[in-house]
């Protein structure tokens, strides 16, 4: 983003433990304590995978606290409902397999097995990637997160990589948000950043045109795929 002349605030939210009733609040708190944008610039929040059914709780109270938000862009993730992850009992008994005595679960890279490597197949990056990774309470996924109405001023998004969160589009095109996929994996924004750069910059500016942006009469709407 640096280089496409942005200036990207990186979230560096707390980990709650197995001792936290609450696992949405923390990560909230710790966000919105970030120093806002210098000079009141318009600012684009982007969240991808797990944290996408936060995010419009996120902007919420960015806005309470006067951030200039600008657009909601949400990558590859579920489409905020307020339910839980597990609510979907599959993906339920897929954590209960892996939950470990001490009730964490492995860093979520963890849990593919050699597929991570296979999808970023740049050893730094990867390593990386690791390194970062905490485990996570399995209670983290109980708990569902509200949905909170945003005004109209702020511009909704949906970046999709590949099928697998084509479902999460499909509700979010339904929703009036401007839709965008880009063909790749999940961590596609590892393997070329500046293509997911531009094409969330691309989302923006769509936005500003009146794409994708509240009408009297609903959102702007437009669905594509970008190679």
């Amino acid at each position: 983003m640096a280089d496409l002349g942005q200036e990207p605030l990186i979230a560096e939210a707390r980990m709650t433990t197995t001792a936290d009733d609450d696992h949405v609040g923390p990560w909230i708190e710790q966000i919105v304590a970030m120093d806002p944008p210098v000079d009141d610039l318009p600012t684009v929040v982007v969240a991808h995978s797990a944290a996408c059914p936060r995010a419009p709780l996120l902007v919420s109270e960015l806005l309470a606290r006067d951030w200039p938000i600008r657009t909601m862009l949400l990558v590859d993730g579920r489409f905020p409902d307020g339910r839980p992850f597990t609510a979907n009992p599959h993906y339920a008994k897929m954590l209960d397999r892996m939950v470990r005595p001490d009730d964490y679960l492995p860093p979520w890279p963890r849990w593919w097995g050699s597929l991570v490597e296979g999808l970023v197949v740049d050893p730094e990056a990867r390593n990386l990637l690791l390194a970062e990774a905490a485990p996570i309470p399995r209670a983290w996924f109980d708990q569902g997160c509200p949905v909170p109405d945003l005004p109209p001023t702020v511009g909704r998004g949906f970046l999709s990589f590949g099928p697998g969160y084509a479902e999460s589009c499909d509700q979010a095109f339904d929703a009036g948000w401007l839709t965008m996929r880009l063909n790749g994996d999940h961590l596609h924004q590892m393997i070329a950043p500046d293509a997911v750069a531009a094409t969330l910059l691309a989302m923006v500016a769509g936005m500003s045109c009146g794409r994708g942006l509240p009408e009297p009469d609903g959102f702007g709407r437009d669905r594509g795929d970008q190679s």
